[in-house]
């Protein structure tokens, strides 16, 4: 056993603990599933050349969450993960916060898929610009004016 398969093995016992069902192929590609209030979360996270493990949350929404170089660093950022998702899968708002994600994942693809196939204006990058900008400023709104969530489960 070569010590990649070993950690592999380390990880997903630890995700199972943590209630995860857990999917290895090869050692190389690992599917990691909870289900929270009826709600799938799922993961993939595969061992690069390098013996990195790149790690990407796909449901409830898609979206890259890194590079690790150690094991007990994916088990880390999924257990922090599952203890926000347990508050915000309560949230009246979970549905829409997951839908707007969804979107703007369909609107990544749609950018590259339009800035490599069509000769884009200037004035309409000029314009995506701004919707871009008025996005950020949104957000930044949105967190300097709500109340902060208290995540008793992390602060051990």
């Amino acid at each position: 056993m070569n010590i990649v398969s070993a950690e592999q093995d380390n990880i997903d016992m630890m995700l199972t603990q943590m209630g995860a069902k857990v999917k290895s192929i090869h050692g190389l590609v690992c599917f990691v599933r909870f289900d929270i209030n009826g709600t799938e979360i799922f993961y993939v996270y595969n061992v690069n050349a390098k013996d990195q493990y790149y790690l990407q949350k796909v449901l409830p929404y898609p979206v890259g969450a890194g590079v690790f170089t150690k094991p007990c660093e994916i088990v880390d950022y999924i257990k922090k993960d599952i203890t926000l998702y347990k508050t915000a899968v309560k949230s009246s708002l979970f549905n829409s916060f997951t839908k707007v994600n969804l979107e703007l994942h369909q609107i990544i693809h749609k950018m590259e898929e339009t800035f490599m196939n069509y000769n884009v204006s200037d004035d309409m990058m000029t314009n995506v610009w701004k919707q871009l900008e008025q996005l950020n400023k949104t957000m930044d709104e949105i967190q300097h004016t709500s109340e902060k969530v208290v995540h008793d489960d992390l602060k051990k």
